[in-house]
């Protein structure tokens, strides 16, 4: 099998450094190229070359992006930071897929996953019960203390928790695009699932119990529940998922799984998972760029633990 060149983007944060590494310790890779808008990272320690480019917003991205495609003869592109995936998931059917390999979830799950309040109504539609969820430009929360965020944004930066109406008020003057959202609340109750669906329909799922630190996962543990791993599954197909997702919920006071948001791209978590053997990443990349079928998935241990360190990189 020919080594793949691959062009990861975003590195200078964690879910393209994770990429970087797993690749860089797998055989399925020849050279493993990272970008970023900037250089003060780590990536140049663990890429095989590491380039600035644009913001996404910038009109030289996209030919920043065509350059290093040639330059390094790049079999597939990897975005690793949203705008960038927000930016290819709206992209028409005209854009050059073949001069910029992309390796991404399929489109359906990118358009509703990105959209918080999209993601409440195409779950209700589909049967599956979530937390409520109201557009702050059309309305108040239903109930208090209640979750408020970007309908747009990433990962757990600016959530805040509600408490009564004065407080609405005031965060609806400050921030816009945002939803009011039912508060579940957790007590080491929080997962994060790692979602897989193979082209020939094949569903595969890691269920991780977590701790956050900063908005990012700390500390997880592998967890065997039948009733997130059907609701995985379900959601998987209704989407028609093609390739990586990332369901994040709680379980309510009786038990249910509730799902909170989905994000439709290899998680902050693909590193842990891809240890125990959950490997999203090496199965896109075979699935999708070597058109070869992913090696069968063998569900890891319960109980079994992770950490995450830190680290230090001097670059001389």
């Amino acid at each position: 099998m020919n080594k793949l060149n691959i062009l990861i983007t975003g590195v200078g944060g964690d879910i393209g450094q994770s990429c970087g590494r797993i690749l860089k310790n797998y055989d399925i890779s020849n050279r493993v190229i990272g970008c970023d808008i900037h250089n003060e990272h780590p990536g140049i320690s663990l890429f095989d070359s590491c380039e600035v480019v644009p913001k996404i917003i910038d009109s030289g991205y996209i030919k920043a992006l065509h350059q290093l495609v040639k330059k390094y003869a790049i079999n597939a592109v990897i975005p690793t930071s949203e705008p960038e995936l927000r930016y290819f998931s709206s992209v028409s059917d005209s854009f050059d897929f073949d001069a910029i390999p992309l390796l991404m979830s399929s489109r359906k799950a990118t358009k509703i996953g990105f959209d918080k309040l999209e993601t409440s109504r195409f779950l209700k539609k589909n049967d599956i019960v979530v937390p409520w969820a109201v557009d702050s430009t059309e309305g108040d929360p239903l109930e208090f203390p209640c979750i408020f965020k970007s309908r747009f944004g990433a990962g757990n930066s600016r959530v805040y928790l509600l408490k009564n109406i004065h407080e609405v008020q005031i965060y609806k003057q400050i921030y816009s695009n945002y939803i009011f959202q039912e508060y579940i609340p957790s007590k080491n109750n929080e997962y994060t699932c790692g979602v897989y669906r193979l082209r020939d329909g094949e569903v595969r799922s890691i269920i991780l119990r977590r701790r956050l630190a900063s908005g990012i996962t700390s500390y997880a543990e592998v967890i065997n529940n039948k009733s997130i791993s059907e609701l995985c599954k379900q959601v998987a197909n209704a989407l028609q998922l093609e390739g990586s997702i990332n369901i994040q919920l709680r379980l309510t006071s009786d038990g249910r799984p509730m799902i909170f948001e989905i994000n439709p791209r290899f998680s902050s978590t693909v590193a842990f998972r891809h240890k125990l053997g959950f490997q999203d990443l090496i199965w896109s990349i075979q699935e999708e760029i070597l058109g070869i079928s992913p090696y069968q998935y063998i569900s890891p241990m319960p109980n079994t633990k992770m950490f995450r360190v830190s680290n230090e990189v001097v670059e001389d």
